[in-house]
């Protein structure tokens, strides 16, 4: 159990540094652009971003389906 819980943090703090290390070079490529296109750039990204985010609450869902379905075979626990 304690090897998973480290997991977990491990990947959660990479995730993070991810996103941090994204933002720095979404914001780099934006100053490099005028203001429309930046504008331009900044409202695409964010939809893209937002599908993801739908594609991946989506997953997230059906796996939480997924082990109710699997819960309800097993029945209760003794």
């Amino acid at each position: 159990m304690r090897v998973l819980r480290l997991i977990l943090v491990l990947v959660a703090a990479l995730t993070t540094a991810a996103q941090l290390w994204q933002e720095k070079r979404r914001l780099k490529v934006l100053e490099g652009l005028p203001g429309r296109a930046a504008r331009d750039h900044y409202e695409a990204t964010r939809a893209r971003d937002e599908r993801l985010m739908i594609g991946v609450t989506a997953a997230l869902a059906l796996g939480a389906v997924a082990a109710l379905v699997a819960l309800a075979k097993l029945g209760p626990a003794t």
